[in-house]
């Protein structure tokens, strides 16, 4: 693999903050913002003027339709995603929070009357059907009108109003659930953090600091335990209901089904990480303990490093660098759309108080991410991981509007194979066998983290939306069913100071059953891995020359193809039986050479 060097010089000394003018607007006051609101008010009103009339069209009338229906999308996301990010970064701030709020609102009024579109095209009669996806001026839509036609949306558009009309109340309680987390203040050793900030703190290398730290956490999540508790048993009612409306007969069809991926495979997955858990995630528990010279470990202890190599702190440039020469031994074409992010200023690198915890990406041709970056070596997986998600989104803008409808099962093939590429590179870098193990470590940690921890969140989530349909949920019963499901991960239980911590998995609030995406991609990404290198009878490989340019490829086409054909031209078959254990054996063969370098480095 050709090395590269990449040269990070900035000037300022203080983190970089993104710059919301670029793709949206100079701030509250700027007068586009009413334009386009205007504008989109004006679309949404000549739009619905067609109601009960697409089956008339005819091919060249709803291409018109569809391209004003798509400026309208573009405008709202505008608009939405401006609001989204600044109340991110003032999340103390009810102005701004207001101001969000009021733009959801709007939005959904906007939108509400258009219910008939998806209804009425589902609705057509087979020869119109047709006549539309063989139409040269229909032709950019196809992938869109092919996922219309195939039923998913296939209800009334009295169920279609009355969700248009619930989700303003809906999104309160992921409103409430977000500002609260935010506002929660932390005490560790006379001073204050907020959740972002306590949660580095878990990191520490002092055991006795990720304790106090993790029962600090909890500490408070408890005494916010009414509130938090009252956000999920409402989003979980609200999840049942529009399950009912939309006909989804299971709390995960809906998610299966805007994912493209069959119960069938879901289960596969799920029963084959669930049986690794003894020999993968528990292995390495015990594994770890044992370097450690401890007699086990406590859940805070779970991504600890016993063999981590102390460094000085990664600046921000460092980061930039290490990540720009990742991407680029893999691909400068992918290098390429990396820095054309990073230099349009769409980054918001700090952690700073009413910010959001967490890291993200927005999608779209100008993605804008999200970091709360500290300079740890985590920092730098992260911002691989996100600026992975911001190459793909765009690429996989460049279909269209419509047609860019990534399930969130791929979105993260790009992110966490992203995250591979800066691990190799490090790896590769290592100037010892104990920096070698340390990285390894951190590696397996990782992969757990996102197969089989988020399958142990997969799992929480089912038993909670399936039980919420008898009643409400005590605290006390989510505590309990989190406990029963983390510790047959982890192999030993969580203990009484880590019973609250499920009310800091956002995506079990904000996006339900999202977690399993995680795994899902995990296993993808290791398959693909073993793909990208082709072993030999000596244990060496050597790199598939064309596979940068197969996966721009398939990242460009995620929004249009199901994944087992975008894994085809890779020679991947997801029909294959041993599919999900191949992408397991990945982390089964870190974990034997963890153990053989333990060995030699006389730590076991």
């Amino acid at each position: 693999m050709a090395k590269l060097k990449v040269k990070c010089d900035f000037p300022k000394k203080e983190l970089p903050h993104w710059d919301l003018s670029v793709a949206f607007y100079k701030g509250l006051d700027d007068p586009q913002i009413e334009a386009d609101r205007l504008a989109l008010e004006k679309l949404s009103k000549e739009l619905s003027l067609y109601r009960d009339g697409l089956a008339c069209m005819e091919p060249y009338e709803l291409s018109i339709f569809l391209r004003k229906y798509e400026t309208m999308i573009t405008l709202s996301r505008k608009l939405s995603y401006y609001a989204f990010l600044y109340a991110d970064t003032h999340k103390t701030n009810e102005e701004i929070t207001a101001f969000k709020a009021k733009i959801e609102e709007l939005i959904s009024q906007y939108f509400e009357n258009l219910g008939f579109i998806h209804f009425e095209l589902n609705d057509l009669p087979e020869y119109k059907m047709y006549e539309f996806l063989n139409h040269p001026k229909l032709q950019r839509w196809i992938p869109w009108l092919m996922s219309i036609f195939s039923g998913y949306w296939a209800l009334s558009e009295g169920a279609a109003f009355i969700i248009g009309k619930k989700s303003i109340v809906s999104s309160a309680w992921d409103r409430l659930y977000d500002e609260t987390c935010a506002s929660l203040k932390f005490r560790l050793n006379g001073k204050t953090y907020n959740e972002a900030e306590i949660r580095q703190k878990i990191g520490s290398s002092d055991a006795q600091i990720r304790h106090k730290a993790m029962a600090e956490q909890n500490k408070v999540y408890k005494e916010n335990a009414r509130v938090l508790t009252m956000c999920y048993n409402m989003i979980l009612k609200d999840k049942r209901v529009d399950d009912e409306l939309y006909g989804m007969t299971e709390p995960v069809q809906s998610s299966l089904s805007a994912n493209g991926i069959s119960k069938e495979d879901l289960l596969a997955m799920v029963n084959e990480v669930v049986d690794s858990y003894i020999p993968i995630s528990q292995r390495f528990y015990k594994l770890m303990a044992k370097i450690a010279k401890a007699d086990g470990l406590r859940y805070e202890d779970r991504n600890y490093n016993p063999v981590e190599v102390t460094g000085k702190k990664i600046t921000w440039p460092e980061c930039i660098q290490q990540v720009l020469e990742a991407y680029g031994e893999f691909s400068l074409e992918f290098m390429a759309y990396a820095g054309q992010i990073i230099n349009n200023n769409t980054i918001d690198v700090p952690s700073y108080k009413g910010k959001k915890s967490g890291a993200y990406c927005t999608r779209g041709e100008i993605p804008y991410i999200f970091l709360n970056f500290k300079g740890s070596p985590d920092d730098v997986s992260t911002f691989a991981h996100e600026l992975g998600h911001g190459v793909h989104h765009i690429l996989s803008a460049q279909v269209g509007v419509l047609n860019d409808s990534t399930p969130t099962a791929l979105a993260e093939v790009a992110s966490e194979f992203a995250e591979n590429l800066i691990f190799k590179k490090h790896l590769e870098e290592a100037e010892s066998d104990r920096e070698k193990l340390s990285l390894l470590i951190s590696h397996v940690q990782d992969m757990i983290n996102s197969i089989h921890r988020q399958i142990s969140f997969y799992k929480f989530e089912e038993r909670t939306h399936r039980e919420r349909q008898k009643g409400e949920l005590s605290t006390r019963r989510l505590n309990q069913i989190w406990r029963e499901e983390s510790s047959r991960c982890l192999g030993f239980d969580l203990g009484e100071d880590a019973e609250y911590l499920w009310m800091g998995i956002s995506h079990i609030f904000t996006q339900p059953y999202y977690v399993y995406s995680y795994a899902f991609a995990g296993l993808v990404v290791n398959n693909l891995i073993r793909a990208y290198e082709k072993w030999d009878e000596k244990g060496e490989f050597e790199i598939q020359e064309d596979f940068s340019d197969l996966y721009i490829d398939m990242l460009s086409n995620t929004g249009v193809e199901d994944y087992k054909s975008l894994l085809k031209p890779f020679g991947i078959d997801a029909d294959d039986p041993d599919f999900w254990a191949n992408g397991l054996k990945v982390i089964t063969d870190c974990i034997d050479e963890i153990e053989r370098l333990a060995k030699s480095e006389g730590l076991i």
